[in-house]
């Protein structure tokens, strides 16, 4: 059993002693939830968060997006036409890249449109259509070709009806991309309850390559692949563990934390680098 105190609230994240699941009980009641997810919630702030590096953070953010773009092109071919859904897309901009690379035709999804309210303009795009709502809740036309939940399955209250549901809503062929924190990671172990893949109370379960790939198959998927290297920088996770065991609030402006931030991103870059044989805190799964 873990102990997690963010802000001073007292979390307790516990193993299942028959799966190995970790998972946060007891739970946010999830109509508590959305407090959680304000208007100082780091991912929906995006860029702006940083002040006047918003435009070198945007960059930042452009190079993983395309990072998620070449791994979903990897994960099945894509043309004009083709549907693609975004479980969780938060502020959709790897959605959007895919959609101008491709020809695609996406749908997002998430339980809160405050990564997109504010900026609709920048997300106008004739054949991408953005939904705030659970997943039983929306209303789709036809199958995808492509699903992909980038850091979205551990906010999920069902993920194995989740998963069900995606299963049924893919086309014949299509794949299924998933990136989650790895509890199995280097990162984990060296903060400990300070861990940022703990994320207490948005994060419900925390898996191992292991127990995402048990759950993926429960739910009616054929993994494909798995990989210890993600489209997320391992540094981020290591950062915001950083400011985790700090004791540090990321509201309110960024600014003065972006230079320290990159020198360090600087630094740990040959580390990033052997992500693919040290578990570094990220981990993928394709799934079809």
């Amino acid at each position: 059993m873990v102990e997690h105190r963010p802000g001073g609230q007292r979390f307790r994240i516990v193993r299942c002693a028959r799966c190995d699941l970790v998972y946060l009980n007891p739970r946010v009641v999830s109509v508590d939830l959305a407090r959680f997810y304000d208007a100082d919630y780091l991912p929906h702030r995006g860029e702006s968060a940083w002040g006047r590096y918003a435009p070198v953070a945007a960059r930042g953010q452009r190079s993983t997006d395309r990072a998620r773009v070449r791994l979903a092109r990897e994960a099945v071919e894509l043309r004009a036409g083709s549907k693609v859904l975004d479980l969780g897309c938060g502020r959709p901009s790897f959605l959007a890249a895919l959609v101008d690379a491709t020809g695609a035709v996406g749908d997002g999804i998430d339980v809160t449109d405050a990564g997109w309210i504010g900026d609709s303009a920048r997300w106008a795009r004739v054949n991408l259509s953005l939904h705030q709502g659970e997943l039983r809740d929306v209303q789709l036309d036809g199958r995808f070709d492509l699903i992909t939940m980038w850091h979205a399955l551990e906010h999920d209250y069902a993920p194995l009806d989740t998963l069900r549901r995606l299963r049924a809503l893919s086309a014949p062929g299509g794949a299924l991309v998933i990136e989650v924190p790895d509890h199995d990671s280097l990162t984990r172990r060296l903060h400990g309850p300070a861990w940022a893949g703990y994320h207490t109370p948005r994060h419900t379960a925390m898996y191992t390559p292991v127990t995402l790939r048990a759950l993926l198959q429960a739910a009616g998927w054929q993994v494909v692949r798995q990989s210890s290297k993600g489209t997320l920088d391992p540094y981020v996770l290591w950062w915001l563990g950083r400011q985790e065991r700090n004791g540090r609030s990321l509201a309110g402006d960024l600014e003065g934390d972006f230079l320290p931030f990159m020198l360090g991103k600087a630094l740990t870059l040959p580390i990033a680098g052997a992500q693919r044989w040290i578990r570094l805190g990220v981990q993928t799964a394709v799934a079809k």
